[in-house]
């Protein structure tokens, strides 16, 4: 990959997903503001994630015509249109929609997500998936720790909504490093492919495999637990613990420090030692989280607890991607791996917040984190016992001893 296109790709991805310093932290609060109650919070998040399933049609798209630019682009301006909006809106319908555009999971940001992770996996040589992944994956919690304590700044000064007008600036940039990209050579168009093994030609259907089908089950269910916790864990912490809002961002922000540090060995990692072992690893830490927030007693508490939510997204964030790359082990599907895992991720983040909206009065905060601490061991045990690993061992044909360890996906580089 050129330096042209490093930047392009790596400054797309770090400036679009930055705005995730808002809306984790701050876009619940700032909602309920506006006047929305809990529950019409839990709708519109879920409407925000089931419009993110729109990545799954774009990523097969772009898969079929060997060209994800164009969608980065257009993906990029609307974030910049919904960003510079939202502010001036206060209706619910206009708010809805434009959260729609604008959410951690919503149509924006998952396009942005899972083509940038598609982009770098179909540039990954043989058997480092995983680290390229985790390379790009880096950038996330930089531009989000850099939005969320410039937030807790201007929040606490001049109010959460005034955080909307530099953030749009920044979202800006992400369109303009998109515009740098350029794809000759760097995707995989079908005239440019190798012709495929026979083995290859077949298409894997998620129905007609079993493993593929376990491992979606899992992927919804970690983030039908997890994603509850970006809308009503601000929440718990202003109105449970009474933490003052410059701590909400202090959450967010040990989270994102917590994957900065172990997204890139995870992928270094995942490519060495197998997938498997960490994604038992990921689910259970993810597990665990919920259930310590469920018992917390202090804000500081809670804070500190955010470092485990790191270590566990940042896992799914590499492992996930990576075991579904091998399981199709086809480069002309680098893009629907992604949005495989992209489109489990925000049916998941869809269930999650619909399910929490009825439950989180009944249950309180505590009640309802606990509950989801429950189904993410049930994720935990789905993987553990139906979900196989997809790194092999070669051998040497001479001495028959192992060498460096490969996948068992497809070469996914381009290049000749």
């Amino acid at each position: 990959m050129d330096w042209r296109n490093r930047i392009g790709i790596y400054g797309s991805y770090f400036f679009g997903v930055a705005g995730i310093g808002f809306t984790l932290p701050y876009l619940p609060l700032y909602l309920g503001h506006e006047g929305l109650s809990d529950r019409a919070i839990g709708l519109i998040s879920t409407l925000a994630a089931v419009a993110g399933l729109a990545q799954f049609p774009v990523g097969l798209w772009s898969d079929r015509i060997g060209w994800r630019k164009p969608f980065l682009v257009a993906a990029l301006g609307l974030l910049v249109a919904a960003t510079a909006m939202l502010r001036a809106a206060h209706s619910t319908v206009v708010l809805g929609l434009l959260v729609i555009l604008f959410a951690e999971n919503g149509i924006c940001r998952a396009v942005i997500e899972s083509l940038s992770g598609a982009e770098a996996a179909s540039l990954a040589r043989p058997g480092e998936v995983g680290a390229a992944l985790g390379a790009l994956r880096f950038w996330k919690p930089i531009g989000i720790v850099a939005v969320a304590l410039a937030g807790s700044l201007i929040a606490e000064r001049y109010g959460v909504g005034t955080i909307l007008i530099p953030l749009t600036v920044v979202q800006g940039l992400g369109f303009a490093a998109a515009l740098l990209i350029h794809e000759d050579g760097t995707v995989a168009r079908p005239s440019a492919l190798p012709a495929a093994t026979p083995e290859k030609t077949n298409t894997l259907s998620l129905l007609k495999d079993p493993a593929l089908c376990a491992f979606v089950t899992a992927m919804v269910l970690f983030h039908a637990a997890n994603a509850p916790g970006g809308v009503y864990l601000g929440l718990f912490l202003n109105r449970d613990l009474h933490a003052p809002e410059r701590l909400l961002a202090y959450a967010f922000i040990v989270s994102m420090v917590a994957w900065m540090i172990v997204v890139w060995p995870a992928g270094w990692l995942a490519d060495r030692v197998g997938r498997k072992p960490l994604l038992i690893a990921g689910w259970g830490i993810m597990s665990l989280r919920l259930a310590l927030v469920a018992i917390a007693q202090t804000p500081w508490q809670v804070i500190a607890n955010q470092a485990l939510d790191g270590v566990a997204n940042a896992m799914f964030a590499v492992l996930a991607a990576s075991w579904v790359t091998d399981r199709l082990a086809n480069p002309r599907r680098a893009g629907e791996a992604l949005v495989i895992v992209g489109s489990s991720l925000v049916l998941g983040s869809a269930l999650g917040p619909a399910v929490s909206g009825f439950l989180v009065g009944p249950l309180g905060y505590r009640g309802l984190f606990a509950l989801l601490a429950g189904v993410g061991v049930l994720a935990t045990a789905i993987v553990a016992v139906w979900v196989p690993e997809t790194l092999v061992r070669r051998v040497d044909a001479v001495d028959n001893r192992p060498r460096m360890p490969i996948t068992v996906a497809a070469d996914l580089s381009s290049a000749p």
